[in-house]
């Protein structure tokens, strides 16, 4: 794949014409962000995925907050509320994808908005530290206060706290699972996690499906490797299992879980191990595949595919703060 044309088709796989339209600049694009996260690249990114999302606006509620929590700094943070959901609502705790160095509240606004709509739950979206500001662990730190905290606070929120989940995509999906295996044995833990093709190993060039789609489309193989960089750049870091999660000990602790990956996608076969090492492991898992599609379809909204499958990936988290035993049906 030499070209950008060359990113519309591998592995049997092809993008409709709207993705590979959107795919081809935002690779050359992502490219660059990767290797420079300035704040002017930031706003721009953020822009860009807020109008691709832009008519799911109206789906829900928000309400900026501020995470006060003990011991560390403020958390910034936004509360997602559709119609039509009680003082006993189901909450998942989001992390944005961005490789722990783009993405923001605001670029994943209408994606948080889309999922309490559909999923019929509330949000709570995260703004945790990002790289190379703020290094490896600050961004998971900043995940279980803001997790502690939504127990702590559930009363205020609205929602049930024996129904509280953790969900991200990406390096999001990374923070997700982090937190449940953070979490002490003898504190509250998320009732299930919802992981969206998630990084759960920082060797990311170690995997098959890294090398077929080493170009991309949207995520490259360098700039996911770029990003790590800013994030973990000394080398032990990379192999701390709270960053490379397949490598942690206790993963039969992880509660059930759903984990999405697509199907061109570098991240795809590490997210499908992790799967299957939590399955090994005695946990309830759900894993879909959603061929044709790449890294980040959930902010590609226009694109009736990537809609479907987004729609797909919160009628699973439905199930899981519905009833999280429910899941284990459908491994």
């Amino acid at each position: 794949m030499s070209s950008i044309s060359g990113l519309k088709k591998a592995d049997g796989q092809r993008l409709s014409l709207t993705l590979a339209a959107l795919c081809g600049p935002a690779t050359l694009g992502l490219n660059f962000a990767a290797r420079s996260p300035s704040p002017l690249i930031r706003r721009i990114l953020d822009a860009t995925f807020s109008l691709v999302t832009s008519p799911y606006r109206g789906d829900a509620r928000m309400r900026e907050l501020t995470l006060d929590v003990p011991g560390g700094p403020a958390i910034p943070a936004r509360l997602y509320e559709p119609d039509g959901v009680g003082p006993d609502a189901g909450l998942l705790v989001f992390m944005h994808g961005g490789g722990f160095v783009l993405g923001s509240l605001a670029s994943h606004a209408n994606l948080c908005r889309f999922t309490a709509k559909r999923a019929g739950c509330k949000v709570l979206a995260v703004g945790y530290r990002k790289a190379p500001e703020h290094r490896f662990p600050a961004a998971l730190e900043d995940s279980v206060a803001a997790f502690r905290w939504a127990v702590a606070h559930a009363g205020e929120l609205g929602v049930d706290p024996s129904r509280i989940a953790t969900g991200g995509d990406s390096a999001g999906g990374n923070l997700a699972a982090g937190v449940a295996l953070e979490l002490s044995p003898d504190e509250p833990g998320p009732c299930f996690t919802w992981l969206i093709y998630p990084l759960v190993d920082a060797d990311v060039a170690a995997w098959p499906s890294a090398q077929l789609f080493a170009r991309g489309p949207l995520l490259s193989r360098g700039n996911a490797i770029d990003m790590l960089s800013h994030y973990a750049p000394d080398p032990s870091a990379k192999r701390d299992p709270r960053l490379s999660l397949l490598d942690a000990n206790g993963l039969d602790r992880m509660p059930p879980t759903y984990v999405a990956t697509a199907g061109m996608d570098p991240l795809r076969d590490q997210g499908e191990r992790f799967a299957e090492g939590l399955r090994a492991a005695g946990v309830a898992v759900q894993c879909d595949r959603f061929a044709n599609l790449p890294h980040g379809f959930d902010l590609l909204l226009i694109d009736p595919q990537a809609r479907r499958a987004t729609e797909a990936t919160c009628a699973a988290l439905a199930r899981g703060l519905a009833a999280p035993v429910a899941v284990a049906q459908a491994v």
